[in-house]
């Protein structure tokens, strides 16, 4: 803001000096001082003094004012007299220094354009300006009004300071509110879940009651069958007992009558003998027939009775069961009795988890159909989904690398992927993985990732994943060396040692994301091979034979420029047809084909030999290596097929037709089987090939040794796996 000029001090008509104020009152106050000064000099420091007077003018005349009510005679001619009107108006006008003041805080507010209302630091410095010139122009009440101007701008300059405390305060309460709101949008979330989780228990709670209810309902049927089984049995017991007894009972009596017939006829026989012979011999005692009779009519009745009474005992107690019946089934009552108690306790402990429930369900319900009417507002102003599916035609891999990048990814996921793609850089760089999670230090974890803890992520790139494999194998092909021509180090360990050697504590963490960059950059044949190799999926031997063929067919192209960078198509036919072994003319063709395209040479249907074994920008292998390479993988699966073919025409099996549950049928084969079956599939083969494929494949140092049978299939995955065929 631009300091406003002082205001200008009055100038007195009459004699042209300059006027200062001091009061407020008339100017007959004894207080009141005049200050003379040069109208020359006045007139010079501002072209807009205007000169005026210093008049008393009360507060509150803000315009014209009428005088007193007074009857006042105006003498007239010829001694005549009038009265004069008393309402006569007296004009008192406003001072001039007042009219100046006001002119100057009108002209500077309009000159800053300051709003007309409302709080503004411009209408305030206008003010402070014009209150600092009433304070100059009046001496006697200076140090009066510039305390109260001082104490005023005091408490301004603190609440000015307290502001600018505040605004940090509020920044921060504007966060704390952020993540205020965040933190109850992650307690509703969480709060969603465990409701359709206890929805879901409360459905098992229910199902389970349900079907202890349909137990409770079998095993009552289960009783009721029982006791109608047992009061069923019951009574034919009781049958059989009692026609038991009236069989013993006629039994009885029937022995009885034909005793008694016998007695009385042999009693007669006796008694006429003996007449003749003894007459003086007392006859044997025998019972009365009468008395017989008479006993045997009594204990009929007595029969009868005991009968009828029994008959009627049964019939009184014919629904009861005996005693231990019924203390067991008392005894299984009050079990179940007590289950039920409980199940009602838990039903009821349900029910009102059930209405609970309810009500939620309601609230859930609402919040669905109103987050269900903002998606269909969202599915008409939105823009359609793009076709992800597309974007397999345009990244390395086709489209089935990119349906295995894609699967179960969201579109945030899948930009994600698609810009690492693009610019190759490493897709964590787009992610929020900070870490990665240890896999501890057990036996089946390889060396170099034995650890426990959490490791930064260092989101490696394929340019510095390349870069380090390549320094890798440097260093390792150096130090096979001093040990002994043709014998390696085993990966896992070295690679170890080597990331101890060069980054010391930090080497678990290299060693972490070095394995992560293996997994994302798999596509990558150079990275591919290393990640297998380093997993036992390849022999190491297959990295040596094509660094040994690339610098043998390096050599030759060189020999054959003469110190010139480019070679023709026929000289390239010649080195790959004399340094890269059983190469079809097809193949050859193919890659002279991709030099030409992609490798062509500044001078006519010639070839650059830096382009063919230099990398690209990215850090990936030439095009021409990258076929000279799959070639010799389709050669190698090739000479594998064959071998397979000539074991399974020897047996008579073939591989797919094992039964991989039944081990007693597996096919095995020996080492000489295999021998036989590698120069069946190619005659010209070597001895030097032979010894390899079997060593490899029967993990022996000699082939003499691969003396004992190994499954036909191992041995075919292990082919797979070599450096076959050899150089």
């Amino acid at each position: 803001m631009e300091k406003v000029g002082k205001l200008p001090p009055l100038l007195d008509k009459k004699n042209g000096t300059v006027v200062y104020n001091d009061t407020f009152g008339s100017a007959d106050h004894p207080d009141m001082q005049s200050l003379t000064r040069d109208k020359s000099n006045a007139v010079s420091k501002n072209i807009l003094y205007q000169p005026a007077a210093f008049e008393s003018w009360p507060a509150y005349a803000t315009g014209p004012t009428f005088g007193q009510m007074a009857l006042i005679r105006k003498h007239g001619g010829e001694g005549q007299s009038d009265l004069v009107n008393p309402w006569e108006k007296k004009v008192i006008p406003k001072p001039k220094f007042l009219e100046q003041l006001e002119g100057f805080l009108h002209t500077e507010l309009r000159a800053l354009d300051c709003p007309p209302k409302g709080p503004s630091e411009l209408r305030l410095q206008v003010y402070r300006e014009v209150f600092e010139y009433l304070i100059t122009d009046f001496k006697t009440y200076r140090p009066l009004l510039s305390a109260v101007k001082n104490e005023y701008e005091l408490v301004i300059s603190d609440l000015h300071q307290k502001i600018r405390e505040l605004e940090p305060l509020k920044q921060m309460l504007v966060t704390v509110s952020e993540r205020c709101d965040q933190k109850i949008m992650q307690i509703q979330e969480q709060e969603r879940q465990d409701l359709v989780d206890l929805r879901k228990e409360n459905i098992r709670l229910l199902q389970k009651i349900d079907s202890m209810k349909e137990k409770e309902k079998d095993y009552q049927a289960q009783i009721d069958k029982i006791s109608e089984e047992l009061s069923r049995e019951y009574e034919r017991y009781k049958n059989e007992c009692d026609q038991r007894r009236m069989l013993v009972q006629d039994l009885n009596e029937m022995r009885y009558q034909r005793e008694q017939e016998q007695s009385v006829s042999g009693g007669g026989s006796q008694l006429d003998g003996e007449t003749n012979e003894t007459h003086d011999k007392e006859p044997e005692h025998q019972d009365d027939p009468i008395i017989l009779k008479i006993a045997l009519r009594k204990c009929r009745e007595a029969n009868e009775q005991l009968t009828a009474k029994l008959n009627e005992t049964l019939a009184d107690y014919a629904n009861v069961v005996p005693r231990r019946h019924y203390e067991l089934l008392e005894t299984e009552y009050g079990k179940y009795k007590e289950k039920m108690k409980s199940k009602e306790e838990e039903n009821e402990k349900f029910t009102n988890e059930l209405e609970a429930l309810n009500k939620v369900y309601a609230q859930v319900v609402e919040q669905r159909d109103a987050y269900y009417v903002e998606l269909e507002t969202l599915k008409r102003s939105s823009t359609p989904r793009p076709r992800w599916d597309k974007c397999g035609d345009y990244i390395t891999g086709g489209k089935k690398r990119w349906k295995e990048l894609a699967d179960g990814k969201r579109s945030d996921n899948l930009v994600d992927i698609l810009l690492s793609e693009i610019s190759g850089a490493d897709i964590s760089s787009f992610t929020n993985q900070d870490y990665f999670q240890g896999l501890g230090t057990g036996d089946s974890v390889p060396v170099y990732l034995r650890f426990d803890g959490q490791v930064k992520n260092l989101k490696m790139d394929r340019i510095n994943t390349n870069k380090f494999i390549k320094e890798f194998w440097k260093v390792k092909i150096a130090e096979d060396a001093k040990i002994s021509v043709g014998t390696h180090q085993l990966m896992a360990e070295y690679l170890s040692k080597y990331l101890n050697q060069k980054y010391g504590e930090k080497s678990m963490e290299f060693a972490y994301n070095l394995n992560d960059a293996c997994q994302r950059f798999s596509f990558d044949s150079r990275i591919k091979q290393f990640h297998d190799i380093l997993l036992g999926r390849m022999d190491e031997q297959q990295y040596h034979k094509c660094a040994r063929m690339t610098a043998l067919v390096q050599r030759e192209l060189e020999k054959q420029a003469d110190g010139n960078t480019f070679v023709s198509p026929d000289e390239l036919k010649l080195a790959l047809g004399k340094h890269i072994g059983k190469k079809s003319d097809f193949h050859i063709n193919q890659l002279v084909e991709l030099a030409l395209s992609s490798c062509a040479s500044e001078e006519a249907n010639q070839i650059g030999i830096s382009k063919l074994f230099s990398d690209t920008e990215d850090g990936k292998q030439s095009e021409w290596l990258e076929l000279l390479y799959s070639q010799d993988t389709k050669e190698r699966l090739e000479l594998v097929e064959q071998i397979e073919a000539a074991l399974s025409e020897k047996t008579g099996r073939a591989i797919d037709d094992e039964n991989e549950t039944d081990a007693t049928s597996a096919w095995e084969i020996t080492g000489k089987e295999l021998r036989d079956a590698v120069l069946a599939a190619d005659e010209k083969v070597g001895n030097e090939v032979l010894e390899y494929s079997v060593c490899w494949a029967f993990d022996v140092l000699k082939a003499d040794n691969a003396t004992y049978p190994k499954p036909t299939k191992e041995v075919i995955q292990k082919l797979q796996m070599s450096a076959l065929p050899l150089l």
